[in-house]
């Protein structure tokens, strides 16, 4: 399990204490990006340099690595992590908990010679995933461990005296603690990478079922980033370097943003700087600070907020809010997005019951349904997909959404009253699939959180919303001199007309009929060839669709449920 780089020599003195002997958690730094982007030129950089910091690095590929020991400085340490995952088989908790690398941590708190860890994750590694494993309430979870509540399986006998012993000395939160993310990115290949229609399985050493779109993983690693790290800007010139740092800053509001050649930073600027906050991380998206900033002035009575421009030369790099209470046709919207985008119609975990499979057959999502109405096999037939070099041809040239690259949000359809449906957009990929219920749906306990700020906003929206609540579409598009009007007016296309609307609403209102006969009356009144929504069929009280990007039971203005 172990591969140690370095010989054992004592470390020169710094002005920070050990971590050990301070009783300090250390301060880790986890390294995310593509295969490619640079993290392996980085990690060489961070372990050859003399730069006067104690720094343990925890790799994937030591090979990858490919230093000489005799090169690496003797403040440094070189390990080899071993994946033993733990699987944490309760409600929400849709993430693993790796026992290599706890192990790794423990120890290296044990040794007391270093002050800050380096991790790097695989290059399809999700960030949020790893970063709540560090969570306090995932370590409550860890210490209940072979109780009745929490059933841990595949656990070994060595990470099971791992456990209990990093318990005995406090926790996982004594012992390492997240302290900065950071996202590599390769400058000359990332605006490709919104262009393509690649799945993860498509790329070198990646498992073949694994369906996740290479566009999608791409925006979670960049949304979710503390600092993100241009790498190789020399292979761009500086126009579209502009269009790179704008793209960036538009998506990741917050992340500090760094440019280098080769992956040479000084390591300062990606260790110990306590930017992480797992609570601010989550609901620090771009796409999610701007809907936020939008309702904030509508309750101050600013109306809309304005978009954000980021100017650089010749180019504009924005976003633009599109929200309306009125519900979505689904016919029409499919009409709309079918042969424009791959669509993407389910959650890749429901994928499992066998019942479809993800990849080029499913991506279209109107396919491999067993119990296909004729809702659905009309909708096929009337708008037939074309296959994806036609539909990637037929993005480029669309004055609309050529020039987007993410979209993100909250669509409201008329057949489907009871569910937010979760619009996530990246490149070429639009993944429509089920989410939270309407607030407006819920007793009031089942969203108030008790801080004043949160429940103040929750409260807008619904009384916003009138008789429906907080039932709308809030859709938030970012791209390259959007053209507002023009997307604003095509999506309007898609909602109920006024007929339509009051035909939607005789039905809502009909005191005879309860809500799964309403449900019913709508699809009839109001063709829907999408797939069922997993969930619906089932009482869940307690996960409503959670995903990993937590706009499942989650408002955008920061309510979370509590795992």
């Amino acid at each position: 399990m172990t591969a140690d780089g370095e010989q054992q020599a004592a470390a020169p003195q710094l002005e920070v204490a050990a971590p050990g002997k301070s009783g300090t958690a250390l301060p880790m730094t986890l390294l995310s990006g593509f295969l490619g982007a640079g993290k392996t030129t980085l990690l060489q950089h961070i372990l050859k340099s003399n730069h006067g910091l104690r720094i343990a690095v925890i790799v994937n590929d030591m090979a990858g690595v490919n230093i000489d020991a005799g090169l690496i400085r003797e403040t440094h340490r070189l390990r080899k992590s071993n994946e033993k995952v733990i699987a944490l088989q309760n409600g929400c908790i849709c993430c693993n908990l790796r026992g290599d690398l706890l192990e790794e941590l423990l120890d290296l708190w044990k040794l007391q010679q270093f002050d800050y860890v380096v991790i790097e994750s695989s290059g399809i590694t999700e960030p949020e995933q790893v970063a709540e494993t560090f969570d306090a309430r995932v370590s409550e979870l860890l210490s209940a461990s072979g109780d009745d509540g929490v059933a841990v399986e595949g656990v070994d006998e060595i990470t099971l005296d791992t456990l209990k012993e990093i318990q005995e000395n406090g926790g996982l939160e004594r012992i390492a603690r997240i302290d900065t993310t950071v996202t590599v990115v390769d400058a000359f290949s990332i605006l490709g990478e919104f262009q393509t229609d690649e799945l993860l399985s498509d790329r070198q050493n990646v498992e073949k079922k694994d369906e996740r779109a290479v566009s999608d993983l791409m925006a979670d690693q960049i949304e979710f980033a503390d600092v993100i790290l241009l790498n190789k800007i020399d292979m761009v010139d500086d126009y579209t370097k502009g269009r790179i740092l704008t793209l960036l800053k538009q998506m990741n509001h917050r992340a500090k943003i760094l440019e280098s050649r080769f992956g040479k930073i000084d390591p300062r600027e990606i260790v110990n700087t306590g930017l992480f906050n797992l609570e601010v991380a989550q609901t620090g998206y771009g796409w999610l600070q701007d809907l936020h900033a939008k309702t904030i002035k509508e309750i101050n009575g600013e109306g809309n907020a304005a978009p954000l421009k980021l100017k650089s030369q010749n180019y504009t790099t924005q976003s633009f809010i599109y929200s309306n209470y009125r519900p979505f046709h689904p016919r029409r919207l499919y009409a709309l997005v079918h042969d424009k985008f791959i669509l993407q119609l389910e959650h890749p975990e429901d994928s499992e019951s066998g019942d479809e499979e993800m990849g080029e057959d499913m991506e279209q999502g109107m396919t491999g349904e067993e119990d296909v109405d004729m809702d659905d096999a009309a909708m096929e037939d009337q708008f037939p997909v074309p296959p994806n070099e036609v539909l990637l041809a037929n993005r480029r040239k669309d004055p609309l959404f050529s020039s987007l690259f993410r979209s993100k949000g909250e669509f409201f359809s008329a057949t489907r009253p009871h569910r937010a449906g979760e619009w996530s957009q990246a490149g070429a990929m639009l993944s429509l699939t089920g989410g939270r219920p309407w607030f407006c749906t819920l007793p009031p306990e089942e969203y108030t959180t008790g801080d004043r700020h949160v429940d103040r906003l929750v409260q807008h929206d619904i009384a916003k919303g009138g008789e429906w609540g907080d039932r709308r579409q809030e859709l938030v598009f970012i791209g390259e001199n959007l053209n507002h009007q023009g997307l604003r007016e095509v999506l309007d296309t898609c909602l109920l007309t006024d007929e339509e609307f009051h035909k939607w609403q005789q039905i809502m209102r009909n005191t005879e009929l309860n809500d799964q006969a309403k449900y019913e009356a709508l699809a009839e009144a109001f063709e829907d060839g999408f797939p069922d929504w997993p969930g619906d069929d089932e009482d869940e009280e307690h996960d409503h669709g959670h995903s990993h990007d937590h706009s499942g039971h989650n408002h955008h203005h920061g309510h979370r449920h509590s795992h």
